[in-house]
């Protein structure tokens, strides 16, 4: 509290018992016009013990109290004032960069993947079993390839071959690269039985003659199997190669698949002295030799390749 000393002059309308000579009042008024204590003095003999109380007039504690007029914890909270997440911008850009999207080489989830093709030959022509409708799981594929073999042969030239494929005469190119994708070298006869009438369509847009083989073949004397062993001849569809439905022992372990190569393929060529009752290359001077079936008259199945993809035929494919 800060305290005001007041020296007040006798009026005369209120000097009673204060002469013109007497001196003056003298009192100690507080902040609020209120008079704490006073008394009547003389001018001459004023009590200066109460003007220089250094204690009242002086009051610091209350001039200069810095908690009130400084409280820096109010004046300057900065948690409020300059908060930081709002000053800083957001830097965060991966929604901007974010190119997963853009970059996006799978499948399209709207179209899903390509449709299987309904033709079945790589090259996307049928030289058997040509009508669509009535064979829409099985397709005779002409062709050339020279990679040897007729088992779970892997796709060598990205199924370019084909007859009227981008790499016809089959460089580098396997069996399976004759049929399309989603359709592979039928398996067998159980395969082929699962297209009403067996063999019966393969010469339906055929050029004679012609021999379409699958992955069967035999452990010999026409004895069709699978298995590690069963490397002996090729079987298939057409009309090129050797019938052996008159022994209805091996016919009934091979149906529908009664077309043969024989040994070396000599059912197929014109230069192994094949017998006449086999539909051999040599009744058909003017062609020349497209099957190949090495050395070993044992594994047919493990060496054949074949050449001139215009003729002659090539696989049976089946859709998978």
């Amino acid at each position: 509290m800060i305290g005001v000393l007041v020296v007040v002059a006798c009026a005369p309308a209120l000097a009673s018992g204060c002469s013109s000579g007497e001196g003056a009042a003298i009192g100690l008024v507080d902040a609020v016009g209120e008079v704490v204590f006073g008394g009547d003095a003389e001018a001459s003999d004023a009590d200066t013990s109460l003007v220089a109380d250094t204690a009242v007039v002086a009051d610091t504690a209350v001039v200069a109290d810095t908690a009130v007029v400084a409280d820096t914890a109010v004046v300057a909270d900065t948690a409020d004032t300059a908060d930081s997440d709002a000053a800083v911008p957001d830097t965060d850009t991966d929604a901007d960069v974010d190119t997963s999207a853009a970059a996006d080489t799978s499948i399209d989830p709207d179209t899903g993947p390509p449709p299987v093709s309904s033709v079945g030959c790589a090259d996307g022509t049928r030289e058997g079993f040509a009508d669509l409708t009535q064979f829409p799981a099985i397709a005779a594929c002409g062709g050339a390839w020279d990679v040897p073999g007729i088992f779970a042969m892997p796709v060598s030239c990205d199924r370019a071959a084909g007859n009227t494929g981008t790499n016809a005469d089959g460089v580098g190119c396997t069996v399976t690269d004759l049929c399309a994708e989603g359709w592979g070298v039928c398996l067998g006869r159980a395969k082929v039985l699962q297209s009403a009438g067996g063999c019966d369509g393969a010469l339906v847009g055929a050029t004679d003659p012609v021999f379409f083989t699958t992955q069967m073949s035999s452990t010999g004397a026409f004895a069709c199997a699978s298995g590690a062993t069963a490397t002996n001849d090729l079987f298939g569809c057409g009309n090129l190669g050797c019938d052996f439905t008159s022994n209805p022992t091996v016919a009934n372990l091979c149906a529908p698949l009664v077309l043969s190569s024989h040994d070396l393929c000599k059912g197929l060529r014109n230069d192994r002295g094949c017998g006449d009752w086999c539909n051999h290359l040599g009744k058909y001077p003017d062609l020349p030799n497209a099957w190949s079936c090495g050395s070993d008259g044992s594994n047919e199945a493990l060496n054949v390749t074949k050449s001139h993809p215009e003729q002659q035929g090539g696989v049976l494919c089946c859709r998978e």
